[in-house]
Parts: structure tokens; sequence; C-alpha cells
């Protein structure tokens, strides 16, 4: 189906997309066996629908970001709010070496010289790093805040603090860390805010500059820097 599937790093379990088991009915599945890339439908050849949990969909894109699956659950199949979130974090390094003892190197200052490396002789090193923090998914807010959930948020600036500023995409949400979320400077609890208004960057406390503690949730916490929500 050109559907991509995905396995646990630490487990055999599996993340897919199921065609028609038996029923007819597509879904993305959470299984404990690998699926046969080469078939059309039931893909864990089992003959059954049986799963760790499923969710009904016919788009193969993509599994759902966040959704009602049903989930196997002690022996009994319930309804269970399952957020999925991604990141991507790589290193790449390259490091070009003499091949042979006969191979002779210019040192730093001479023809050909590229940057010192080790006893001074030149040796062309190249070291590329990227790191993407992981966006979140908001699930669970209280029915007079349900049309926040399902939100995705990612990381689009720093706070004065070290600690990341995350926006909703398309539209004006935000989380945040504020040390002192009104500014008077009697602070109860630093915390991680939940917000309609943009914080500043530069600010060190009352980031969104409305002299009060005002938002749609928080959680005390005195981590910042380089940290992220709990």
């Amino acid at each position: 189906s050109g559907a991509p599937y995905y396995k646990a790093s630490r487990a055999e379990k599996y993340l897919y997309h199921e065609p028609d088991c038996q029923d007819g009915v597509p879904r993305w599945v959470l299984a404990v066996k690998m699926p046969d890339v080469k078939k059309t439908r039931d893909l864990d050849g089992d003959g059954s629908c049986d799963y760790i949990g499923q969710f009904q969909s016919q788009d193969t894109s993509h599994p759902p970001a966040a959704g009602e699956w049903t989930m196997l659950c002690d022996g009994v199949y319930e309804k269970q709010y399952l957020i999925l979130l991604e990141g991507t974090s790589t290193t790449t390094t390259t490091l070009a070496k003499a091949s042979t003892s006969t191979t002779t190197f210019p040192k730093v200052g001479e023809a050909g010289a590229t940057e010192e490396f080790g006893d001074g002789y030149g040796i062309k090193t190249t070291t590329t790093t990227k790191n993407t923090k992981a966006s979140l998914m908001l699930g669970g807010a209280c029915p007079y805040k349900a049309a926040l959930n399902g939100l995705t948020f990612d990381v689009v600036g720093t706070a004065a603090d070290g600690s990341p500023i995350y926006k909703a995409r398309g539209i004006d949400e935000y989380i945040y860390h504020d040390a002192d979320c009104d500014g008077a400077g009697v602070v109860t609890a630093a915390r991680w805010v939940f917000d309609n208004s943009k914080p500043s960057s530069t600010a060190t406390k009352d980031l969104d500059g409305d002299g009060k503690c005002n938002y749609h949730a928080r959680i005390d916490s005195s981590l910042a820097g380089t940290s992220r929500p709990p």
C-alpha cells in the first residue's frame, strides 16, 4: 500500500497500516508480529484481527498524531486516547585520512594544507550535527478547553533562561517556562505555562507582559535551561 511501518527500538512491537485484517476495515495497528510488506491484506498472516491496539483509518500516509484507539488491556478491549510524538536527532562525522604510509600530507602553512590535526599535518575534517527538538502534541484538556486537544507545538525560539518556546501550528497558542508569571518579585513557584499570548524571548519574568498569572494551564517546575515541559 506504500504505507510506512514502524518498529519499537527495544522490543518486537510494530505499528503499521492494515488494509484488511479479515473484516474489510482499514486501520492502523499495534502488533507483536512483523508485517509482510509483500501482502495486500492480513499483513501479519494470523487470519484474525487481534492486536495490541487498533485505530480505524483509510489514511495510509502516517498513523494519527492523536486519537482514541481500541486497546487490549488485561484481556479486555478498551478505548484509550494515544498521542504519538516524533523527533529527529542526527550526527554525521566525516574524516579524511591517509590510505597508505607512502602518502605525505603537507604541514599547515604549506601549499595544499587544510587545517591542523594531531602532529601538525594537514588533514581535512568535517563534522555536521543536527539536533531537532521533538514537537509536542496536546491531549487531555478539560471539556471547556477541548478544542485545544490535538494541537501540535513546535519549538520556535528560546527564552532568556535558555528554555525552549513552543508555538501551536496555525494558531497563537504557546508553551513556555516563566520564572515569575506576574513579575511582582514574590515568586511562589517557577512554572511551565500554556498561554495564548506570545512570550518575550528577552524578558526574565512575566514573559507575556500582562502583570498576571493568567493562562490556560500551568505546572510548577524549576527546570529551565535546555529542558522541556514534563
